[in-house]
């Protein structure tokens, strides 16, 4: 074997280094029909994808790319496509991809003037529907809501921007499912933002189902380990949670260990970041130059730790800095429907813890004849059921009987009043 002097081999090597790192990586964007796109990035292409049930063809720059994701800077602006949206893709020919860079070199020297808002059919400034989510899970917020505001926006037509702003430390297991389901239901029709105050354990969970996410400076999301009783769940239990969980994860195009991290405290979690595509290489260990999650503490995503790991998609503590990340131009509220109803059910819901305890007592205090204590523990008794029909999960919670337990004990109250009429 013959030997190649150090200083040529030296030399050889670090012009191999060179090369591949001047060499642009080989990506491949799988589509929803099973055909495969296979480029690189910088490249020019075609895009055509689905947004609020509407195809829309893009051209522009591919800038970014992941599992889950692509982004396209075009006509559009810089746009995030999920990949299960892509209709199809194609690289752009010479003389196309031409055109798209005298177009992108045009935009290039607008940038700093203010875009026009974006408008409506009657050309007026887009607006959103907000619906908070405050308070405990599955009591002060639930699906109903959500299922609410979505019929509502439908009477606006497709691709309303419905935005639910997140105000919870977390509440009901039993709850979180049908409100990430609900989601998944309105956003087939219409935009839904997760906007993020606080989302901790089932709000945090509550909230997967958005594609898009923003966080207040302050916000906090994350911490999801769910308990049976006073106990994490453990074993076969936790297992089928980290699966769901992960399955939410997806739901909004992310990566689903995220979820576990969030759940588990063995649960690793760190990325790395490409300083100049920004695409983000997840990691279920610590080897990602930034770390997430150890061994001994489960993932709350702060503002800062969302958005650089492209977990969010930006920060904005007013209406007016969320409306410019999403290019509304302004911030208009099309009506106060999904705040009403949000209100309505927190009223009710106050209502209730005041009244269900006022209605326990005097039910172990009834006075006045034998007639008077009956007649009252009836009617006591309906005004219960009232609660267990009109706020579920509230009642289950205060009230130790159930529904068919006080309907049986109503039937027989009224046979004993009908048997002490019968004696007068």
């Amino acid at each position: 074997m013959k030997y190649m002097p150090l200083r040529m081999l030296a030399c050889c090597f670090a012009l191999a280094i060179v090369a591949t790192a001047l060499a642009a990586p080989s990506i491949e964007i799988r589509l929803k029909n099973g055909s495969a796109w296979r480029g690189e990035l910088n490249e020019f292409v075609q895009v055509k994808f689905v947004e609020q049930n509407i195809e829309i063809q893009m051209t522009g720059r591919l800038v970014g790319a992941t599992k889950y994701y692509i982004k396209i800077d075009g006509e559009l602006g810089t746009k995030t496509i999920f990949n299960g949206d892509i209709r199809s893709m194609r690289t752009l020919t010479d003389s196309e991809t031409a055109d798209a860079k005298g177009s992108s070199e045009t935009r290039s020297n607008k940038r700093g003037a203010k875009e026009p808002a974006a408008t409506d059919a009657d050309n007026q400034p887009r607006g959103v529907f907000v619906l908070p989510m405050s308070g405990m899970v599955g009591e002060t917020f639930r699906a109903q809501e959500i299922k609410k505001i979505g019929a509502h926006a439908d009477s606006f037509g497709p691709g309303q921007i419905i935005i639910l702003l997140f105000d919870s430390h977390g509440g009901l297991a039993a709850a979180m499912e049908p409100i990430h389901n609900s989601i998944l239901d309105v956003k087939k029709r219409h935009r839904v933002i997760a906007w993020i105050k606080t989302a901790i354990s089932a709000a945090a969970a509550s909230s997967l189902a958005c594609d898009e996410i923003y966080f207040m400076t302050e916000g906090t999301l994350g911490a999801m380990t769910a308990y049976a009783g006073t106990e994490a769940l453990k074993d076969e239990e936790l297992q089928a949670w980290l699966d769901l969980a992960a399955k939410f994860m997806e739901n909004g195009g992310r990566y689903p260990y995220i979820a576990h991290a969030m759940i588990h405290a063995p649960a690793l979690l760190s990325y790395d970041k490409d300083p100049e595509t920004g695409e983000v290489i997840w990691h279920n260990d610590l080897s990602g130059e930034t770390v997430l999650s150890t061994d001994t503490t489960n993932l709350v995503f702060t503002s800062g730790t969302a958005v650089d790991s492209g977990f969010a998609d930006g920060i904005a503590d007013t209406g007016k800095e969320l409306a410019e990340l999403l290019d509304l131009g302004e911030w208009r509220e099309i009506d106060t429907y999904g705040r009403s109803i949000a209100k309505d059910w927190q009223d009710t819901v106050k209502r209730a813890q005041e009244e269900i305890p006022r209605l326990l007592a005097r039910r172990s205090m009834t006075t006045g004849t034998p007639e008077q204590r009956i007649g009252a523990l009836i009617r006591i008794d309906e005004a219960l059921i009232k609660w267990i029909e009109r706020a579920p999960a509230i009642a289950k919670r205060m009230i130790p009987a159930s529904k068919d337990s006080l309907e049986r004990e109503i039937r027989e109250l009224r046979k004993q009043l009908a048997d002490l009429r019968k004696r007068r």
